[in-house]
């Protein structure tokens, strides 16, 4: 039977059975509110009649009169009232000891609403007046969401709409309690008690339940933003030299939305790329990586964290390259009628949401789904590269959790495991409409459409780029073979861009090339620097101020005369250098002719390393 229990956190429902010790129940909802059993009161109205859950214990709750859907109402005594000094405190909160990212912090204090003008066809009162034509919409709304093709509610909308986060002090009677993550997992111990762990013993109360698919109705980010078009042309330029497959870590930072309600979008800066082997169909891994914490270190230096993942899918067109009329254009491999985002990739989404899961306080556990996305480089119908940004499903990452899918041979589908002797598997449900357009439920034996688990985001690129890099001149990580990353050269650039420091124009040309994501991790690698300096000198590279501090700092006036004593003194670097070293200058003139200002381009104003011939971007000639 379902007995509701409501209590300051919102309302609860626990199933259990008529003949189970009521003692079974008190446990269970103070697992749920995190307190201790003995601090519990229960009674059968809002006031009066309360009873502790010892003089309950030794009682089922049939003999107590509680029958299926009756309402009890909770209360836990202050920490002061308990019986005894020595009692262990209860866990704290989890709305009070999680860190929410600062976006969901601000939307939290944030009411949402979407304003609206004065209709002049119907709004019959003053300036200063509003009626139902003109008062503000709720964030969730559905008519505003379909008339902007807005697909999904962005998550703290979702919130809103199910009022969660809405005081019981101001809304008692309509307060949901707390989000719980999926979690598909045999619950161990077992609550009753019963019974031996899993998989020893098994029972009704332990096993989780079956799974019924559901789209995902919101979404975590709503947007994916690339700060600059040169990050996209950076993956495809070795696609494009090796037609092989690559792959990369986005990072970068949350912001919100204002395109759509409470929206959230991530912005990516940089893309760096892990150890891998391309293939013309795919990309290997290498896994676990070496690198990772030095990557996410350097990037929080920066200010940014990893937001996502990035993968290439491309084929020319034409692979004979005979039909100049699809010179330049790509395969379109994923389209309606074909796939988005395989079965495989989607389990692969669902492990890396897994990694990076959100900090929410409205859930139990103190996580809730995740901001981690996953974006596709491929053709588009019309045979143009572009961009595709996807996450998975909270009931995906539960399922992936609990080892539950694996990829089918065919990318439209997942295959449901079966269970086995350390695996339980429950059954796994999905809907749809018929040919007749009735509602269908089908059992996923033993797989279903991978479009279940899909989420899709919107992504772009912004209308004035202001990236934190403003170079991408610096050989790119993991590229043996077609950029090498070298110490020698990298000391002839430093040594390069520090001679002769005497004016604004040649201080300029250092911050642009300083502001390069991979000189920034090579720097980092090579422990040339202190961490205190690395610090200081990443801040400097994304703000594009105080390089003085850099340049007055011990570590850095290390790496220069180190450079001064092991490097020739080298022109500067084109976009395209793999890091071979450059002629020597050989006296002041040439030095001073050389180190003259970035270049902007003409074609698409990004600002080149002095010397270039060709943009970095566009790869029009820059005169």
């Amino acid at each position: 039977m379902i007995v509701r229990v409501r209590s300051k956190e919102g309302q609860l429902r626990f199933q259990i059975d008529a003949h189970e010790d009521a003692s079974i129940l008190v446990a269970q909802i103070a697992e749920a509110l995190h307190t201790d059993p003995d601090r519990l009161t229960l009674s059968d109205a809002p006031s009066g009649g309360s009873r502790t859950t010892s003089a309950l214990a030794g009682h089922t709750l049939e003999a107590l009169g509680i029958k299926h859907g009756d309402m009890l109402f909770a209360e836990v005594e202050p920490l002061q009232a308990a019986e005894t000094s020595e009692a262990p405190p209860a866990a704290e909160e989890p709305s009070t000891s999680v860190q929410e990212h600062p976006v969901d912090v601000y939307w939290s204090k944030e009411r949402g609403l979407i304003s609206r003008g004065r209709d002049a066809q119907f709004c019959r009162h003053g300036d200063k007046g509003m009626c139902d034509y003109c008062m503000p919409l709720e964030p969730y709304d559905v008519a505003y969401h379909t008339e902007h093709a807005i697909k999904h509610l962005s998550f703290h909308a979702y919130l809103r709409q199910q009022h969660i986060g809405i005081g019981t002090s101001a809304s008692a009677s309509t307060y949901v309690p707390p989000l719980d993550e999926e979690t598909y997992q045999v619950r161990t111990p077992c609550p009753s008690g019963q019974h031996a762990p899993w998989p020893a013993g098994i029972c009704t109360k332990c096993q989780p339940s079956a799974v019924t698919l559901q789209r995902q109705p919101y979404r975590m980010v709503d947007h994916v933003e690339f700060a600059h078009p040169s990050l996209i042309d950076g993956v495809l330029d070795i696609w494009r030299k090796t037609a092989m497959q690559r792959c990369g870590i986005l990072l970068g930072h949350y912001e919100p939305y204002p395109k759509v309600p409470m929206g959230i979008k991530a912005v990516v800066e940089a893309i760096t790329e892990p150890p891998q082997a391309g293939d013309l169909d795919g990309v290997t891994l290498g896994w676990p990586w070496d690198d990772e914490a030095l990557v996410k270190r350097v990037a929080t230096w920066c200010g940014f964290e990893v937001v996502g993942f990035l993968f290439t899918d491309l084929e020319p067109a034409d692979v004979t390259h005979t039909d100049v009329s699809k010179a330049g254009l790509v395969a379109c491999k994923r389209h309606a009628t074909s796939f988005f985002l395989s079965g495989q990739e989607a389990l692969m989404a669902a492990q890396w949401q897994n990694m990076y899961k959100n900090a929410c306080r409205w859930s139990r556990t103190g996580t809730y789904n995740s901001k981690f996305v996953t974006c596709v480089l491929s053709g588009n119908p019309e045979g143009v590269i572009d961009v595709a940004a996807y996450q998975v499903s909270g009931q995906a990452m539960g399922m992936v959790e609990a080892d539950m899918l694996e990829a089918s041979v065919h990318p439209t589908t997942v295959r449901v495991k079966p269970s086995a002797d350390t695996r339980y598997v429950p059954d796994v449900f999905f809907r749809y409409k018929n040919e007749y357009q009735i509602d269908v439920k089908e059992r996923a034996s033993p797989t279903f459409p991978v479009e279940y688990l899909l989420v899709t985001c919107t992504h772009g690129f912004p209308t004035e780029p202001n990236p934190r890099f403003l170079s991408h001149a610096f050989p790119v990580e993991n590229r043996p073979g077609l950029h090498d990353q070298s110490m020698d050269a990298l000391l002839a650039q430093v040594r390069h861009y520090t001679h002769a420091m005497t004016d604004a124009t040649q201080r300029e040309a250092l911050m642009h090339w300083l502001s390069d994501w991979h000189l920034l991790l090579f720097l980092a690698k090579s422990e040339l620097l202190t961490p205190e300096d690395m610090q200081q000198v990443c801040a400097v590279a994304v703000s594009h101020d105080a390089l003085e501090r850099v340049l007055a700092s011990p570590g850095w006036q290390t790496l220069v005369t180190i450079a001064q004593e092991q490097a020739p003194a080298p022109a500067p670097a084109s976009h395209g250098d793999t890091g071979a070293e450059a002629p020597a200058v050989s006296d002041e003139a040439s030095f001073e002719a050389s180190a003259a200002a970035p270049v902007a381009c003409p074609h698409c104003t990004f600002l080149n390393v002095p010397g270039s011939t060709d943009c970095d971007v566009c790869g029009l000639p820059l005169s």
